[in-house]
Order: structure tokens, then C-alpha cells, then sequence
């Protein structure tokens, strides 16, 4: 073979070496992708979340994994088209819960893509949900109550409320709440008839901190006044104060009283059985609804004296809550035997005590006569006057005193109302009133 043939064969095989080399290359850089670069949590919500990442050149896209947090069980969840299409939105995520993530670049090769060999997992943790306000009212002088839903995966609740519409919150009162089983907050020595907004939200542990959810919608309400007196009310005009035991009745006898005060508009005290209460919220409502004061008169009147216990008084008290949302603001004894005891589950309840002036003695009579006439013979100026919501006898003699009482220029007001015309002042928890001026400290 001459020698240009043999130089001619071999810059052949050459070129076909080179042309071989160019197409390994080609195919190992067809079969691999670069791996993803600096993702990130863009931001997350109760729901959801946003990742990010640097470009992968020559991508054909990105596959996004998702995990429980340190369980290493990854699933695709989606996936993005395009070397530049670098953020991905997680959507239908549980809230208040963490999670793992990994981002892959992938490039089509032959119809079956390659992916990248590497990855970093990123964590995150959702938020809590947003609470909801179920409500914030004021029902005594000076404070406020909030309640909310609860919320079964927070660790507690950051409360906030402030002077104001609510549309600032800067400078409002924190509270944390450390118990997620506890969906009520307290407040008091606030201005009265001045507005105060309350907003909550929850929060859970996470990466030694701490996660908050997006805060509630604001709720604002007016705080009560000292005493929620009716402009009629004259406090240089004689006024008793009718107080009714036992009830609500199961005869029909409350509902008459209720009808013949709202009638007239007449107000009263009703010292109630809890377990009397948790049977007739109707009942309550209305009294609540007429203005009438609430009162505590033990779980079922069965313990007098040194036998009444604490839960006596503090289950009557949740019994009444629960059938209509507000608590009793005064207590009368069974028998009206009243116990240091007594007294100091009173003061811890915020509740005044109140014996009696004047007994009608209409659970001896059962004659609705003999109730009218005891009254109408011996009342007087600034009279507490016992009776019972629970016989037909006191509903017929209430229906004859009220219209009569109003006649004679008497003001029929509730015991608070009664205490504080004729003193100037509130009436005081710890001790036991007769009267609108005199108090029964002595306890048996």
C-alpha cells in the first residue's frame, strides 16, 4: 500500500475516532442533568406553602417531592416545565403541621427523563388556622370576656385587646393563654362605656420558636357601667327590690311573673336551683332579655348552712352560664343560713349575698291573699322582699302587688339597683344585705 493511502486511511480512522468521541459526549451529557441549587421556602400559610430554587441550565423542568416531616417517604406532588419556571405553590397542606420537601431537575432523554442525582430536603411547618371569634361581650362593670373556637393542634392562644375601634392595635394588652383547651379570656378594670376591641390567634412550637396563625377578625364591644339602672329609676323616690327563690318553676308560675313584670316594666331578682336552670334556659334568656338580675341559690337546695359546700355554689353558678351566658351576680342562701364558707365562695365568684326584710312566707300560705296582704300591711321604703317563683299562688299575688306597689309610688328595681340608689355605692361581695342600707354580717 503506497504511503498516501496508509496516511489517507489513518486521518480516516482518526476522524471516526473523533466523531465517536463527540458522540459518547453527546450521549453522557444528554443522560445527565445539573442539580438544584438554593431552594428555599418562599413563604407558607395554613394551607400551603411557596418554594423557590435557582435555574438548572438545559433543564427540561423540575419534579417537586413531598414528605411527613422525618419520615424519608417522598412522593411526587407536580412537577414545572421549563428551565426557568424555578417556584412551585403547595397547596392542601394540613394546618399547624410539618413537612419535607426536595426539588429535582429533570431533562427529556428519548422520551424518559433523567434526573438530577442530588438534592436538599427543606422543612417547613404550616400555621396554625385562623381563629374565629365566636364572641366578646361586657356584662359587668368594667370587664370583658372573649370566647373562641377551639383550636385541636395549637399549643395556646395570643390574645390581644385594646382601647379603640381596633382598627390600631399598637400599644394593645398581650395575653398567652397556655392551654389550648382553654378558648376564654377575662378582663377587667377597664373604662366604662368607653369601646375596646379583642383580636386572638393560635400558636404551636417549632425549631425552638414558635409559629403563629393569622389573627381573628376584630370584635369590639362597650363596657358596662357600674349598674345598668333604666333612666326612670328616681333614687329620691321610694323603691323594694321583690326577690324570688327556687326557681324557674315547672307549673308555669315563672313564665306569669316574667309577663306581669315585663308588663309594667318592673324589674327583679330571681335567686335560681342549678339544676332548676339547666332545664329552663328559655326561662333565663328572658330573664336576661327583660334585665333582670341573676342570682345563685345552690346546685338543688338540698344543704343548709355549714352542709352548703363549694361545688353547691359553683355548679349552680356553670349551670346557670351554660343556659344563658351570663353568670349570677348574687347569692341567697338556702333558709338564708349563711357561712363564712358561703361568703368566701361569694367573693371568689364576685357575687353579693342578699337575706331579706320582709318575708311573704308563701311556701307556708300557699294563698295568693295571705301573700298580698303580708306585703301590702308591712312594706317600706328600701324592702327586700322574699318570695318564690315556683307557686301558682305567688304568680296570681305578684300579679295584684306590682300593679298596686306602682300605684304607691313604689319603684320595683333589682337588689343591686336597690343597694346602690340607697347607698351611693355598689354593694359589696363578702357581706349579706337586708335591705337597700343595712347588711347581715352575722352567719350562722
Amino acid at each position: 500500500m503506497s504511503r498516501s493511502k496508509i496516511f489517507a486511511a489513518g486521518a480516516a480512522l482518526i476522524v471516526l475516532i473523533i466523531i465517536a468521541g463527540f458522540s459518547v459526549l453527546s450521549i453522557v451529557q444528554a443522560s445527565t442533568v445539573g442539580n438544584v441549587e438554593k431552594s428555599q421556602v418562599e413563604q407558607t400559610s395554613d394551607t400551603g406553602a411557596k418554594l423557590s430554587w435557582d435555574k438548572v441550565s438545559a433543564a427540561d423542568g423540575y419534579y417537586i417531592y413531598q414528605s411527613a416531616a422525618g419520615e424519608n417517604d417522598f412522593q411526587s406532588i407536580g412537577f414545572t416545565e421549563g428551565e426557568n419556571t424555578t417556584e412551585f405553590e403547595v397547596t392542601e397542606l394540613e394546618q399547624a403541621t410539618a413537612y419535607d420537601f426536595y426539588i429535582t431537575a429533570y431533562k427529556d432523554n428519548k422520551n424518559k427523563n433523567v434526573e438530577s442525582e442530588e438534592h436538599t430536603v427543606l422543612s417547613l411547618c404550616t400555621l396554625p388556622t385562623a381563629q374565629t371569634l365566636k364572641s366578646v361581650a361586657s356584662d359587668d362593670e368594667g370587664e370583658l370576656d372573649a370566647e373562641w373556637e377551639i383550636n385541636p393542634k395549637a399549643a395556646g392562644y395570643h390574645v390581644q385587646y385594646v382601647k379603640g375601634d381596633g382598627t390600631d392595635f399598637e400599644g394593645a394588652v398581650e395575653e398567652y393563654i397556655e392551654d389550648k383547651a382553654v378558648p376564654t379570656y377575662h378582663a377587667d378594670g377597664l373604662e366604662p362605656k368607653a369601646t375596646y376591641s379583642v383580636r386572638v390567634r393560635s400558636y404551636i412550637p417549632y425549631n425552638d420558636g414558635w409559629l403563629y396563625g393569622a389573627w381573628s377578625e376584630v370584635q369590639s364591644v362597650e363596657i358596662a357601667e357600674k349598674v345598668a339602672m333604666a333612666a326612670n329609676i328616681d333614687p329620691s323616690k321610694p323603691m323594694v327590690a321583690l326577690t324570688f327563690d327556687d326557681g324557674p318553676g315547672y307549673n308555669g308560675a315563672s313564665d306569669r311573673i316574667l309577663d306581669c313584670l315585663e308588663q309594667y316594666g318592673a324589674r327583679a331578682t330571681f335567686f335560681m336551683v342549678g339544676k332548676n336552670a339547666k332545664d329552663h334556659p328559655d326561662n333565663l334568656k328572658r330573664k336576661v332579655a327583660l334585665g333582670m338580675e341573676i342570682g345563685n341559690h345552690t346546685w338543688d337546695h338540698s344543704h343548709y348552712g355549714s352542709a352548703v359546700t363549694v361545688s353547691d355554689i359553683k355548679d349552680a353558678s356553670d349551670a346557670i352560664y351554660n343556659a344563658c351566658g351570663v353568670y349570677p351576680n348574687c347569692f341567697r342562701s338556702p333558709g338564708g343560713n349563711t357561712t363564712q364558707t358561703i361568703l368566701d365562695e361569694c367573693v371568689a365568684e364576685s357575687m353579693v349575698a342578699y337575706y331579706w326584710s320582709l318575708d311573704t312566707q308563701d311556701w307556708k300560705s300557699r294563698d295568693a291573699n295571705t301573700v298580698y296582704y303580708k306585703v301590702m300591711d308591712n312594706v317600706q321604703d328600701g324592702d327586700i322582699i322574699l318570695m318564690h317563683e315556683i307557686y301558682d299562688s305567688t304568680a296570681q299575688a305578684v300579679e295584684w302587688l306590682v300593679p298596686e306597689l306602682i300605684k304607691q309610688g313604689y319603684q320595683l328595681v333589682t337588689c343591686e339597683e336597690l343597694v346602690y340608689c340607697k347607698t351611693g355605692s355598689m354593694p359589696e361581695t363578702g357581706h349579706q344585705y337586708m335591705n337597700g342600707t343595712t347588711m347581715k354580717d352575722k352567719t350562722s
